[in-house]
């Protein structure tokens, strides 16, 4: 007679139903078993996959990766950090669309080109860097 686990792992295996592995199990359990411990609970079951995302969005996203805009600004002379600003490049892509609603000192189709340029892998690495001696500063703005 095979035991509880031989028979679990049957119906893992698919080589039996649910109706014989019922069966089989009360005819094991009719029979004087040996020390064997509980089988495991059964494991919750695995959610179904997420849609596929439309082409665009998986494009923008690329490896999976966030991707950050980042902002330092240090001493020229030491090298020490005044400030660190680093934002998602999600977030700055939703600021333009909501800030375009607002200005009208800036033109759609710029707009449109720096979202499409932020949407895409192509931007990657420095975009400023600025060195203002009189101030003793350093701006580096950069794509990671």
């Amino acid at each position: 007679m095979a035991s509880r686990k031989d028979i679990l792992d049957m119906l893992a295996r698919g080589e039996i139903d649910v109706d014989r592995a019922t069966e089989l199990l009360s005819q094991a359990h009719s029979a004087p078993a040996p020390d064997v411990p509980p089988p495991p609970e059964p494991e919750a079951p695995i959610p179904p996959a997420p849609a596929p995302e439309p082409p665009r969005a998986a494009a923008a996203r690329g490896t999976g990766k966030p991707r950050w805009l980042r902002v330092h600004i240090s001493e020229l002379d030491t090298g020490r950090n005044r400030v660190k600003i680093n934002v998602p490049l999600g977030l700055v892509r939703l600021g333009m669309k909501i800030g375009a609603r607002f200005t009208d000192e800036l033109n759609e189709d710029v707009i449109g080109d720096v979202l499409h340029v932020l949407e895409s892998e192509d931007i990657d690495g420095t975009l400023v860097e600025v060195e203002d001696v009189e101030d003793n500063e350093r701006v580096h703005v950069f794509v990671e």
